[in-house]
């Protein structure tokens, strides 16, 4: 009879540490996602708009030529003006178009002057002009960076000396967003969560809300 008692107690145990294994497991599975989504989410060289540490970060994937992008685009640029201790935006560049490579190195070229976010807002602003007929004019995109003040000689000796480093980073922009599922420009994430862009300011408001 105590032995029997001693083989229950002992197969008890057993559960007891398996589940707990199993547990302790799972939560290192789930740190260990989250830690990886925090990587593929944002890298060191995305450029954030707003405050580096709101409690909300709204992570976009972009691209310059792709007119839902243009279209949102004011309503993404506010949410910063709206809650500007609250809430940042991470932007994440892809290429999806053809020569959509350029016009991103442009923005890079731009915003190693401090020019970014009037540069990508003029890009939306005289969309149709630089981006007629599914064909970049280079001329007019240039053009748009002198236009909002950006130095275009210091602009091409960055872009000679940098290329190669912007090109590398677009890839890896690529390949984070395909691990992340992305499919299609714009695409949000709210504190990691894939969020549709007719939702974005309602799930904003309900974290904040929190």
């Amino acid at each position: 009879m105590k032995t029997n008692y001693i083989i229950a107690a002992a197969l008890v145990l057993i559960l007891i540490l398996f589940g707990a294994g199993a547990y302790a497991y799972n939560v290192y599975e789930q740190n260990k996602i989250s830690q990886e989504a925090d990587s593929l989410l944002i890298r060191d060289y995305s450029y954030v708009l707003g405050n580096k540490n709101a409690e909300v970060t709204v992570v976009e994937f972009f691209d310059p030529m792709c007119y839902a992008c243009v279209k949102i685009s004011p309503v993404v640029a506010k949410l910063v003006e709206k809650y500007p201790a609250q809430v940042k935006v991470v932007y994440r560049a892809l290429a999806y178009h053809k020569d959509s490579d350029i016009v991103l190195s442009l923005l890079e070229a731009a915003r190693e002057q401090g020019q970014f976010e009037e540069t990508m807002a003029a890009f939306n602003m005289y969309y149709r002009n630089w981006y007629a007929n599914n064909q970049l004019n280079n001329f007019v995109a240039w053009g748009i960076l002198e236009q909002v003040g950006v130095d275009t000689k210091r602009a091409k000796e960055f872009l000679d000396g940098n290329q190669a480093k912007i090109d590398e980073q677009l890839k890896q922009n690529l390949e984070d967003s395909e691990k992340l599922g992305v499919r299609e420009t714009p695409t949000f994430f709210v504190n990691k969560k894939l969020v549709k862009s007719s939702n974005l300011e309602k799930e904003i408001e309900t974290l904040l809300a929190q």
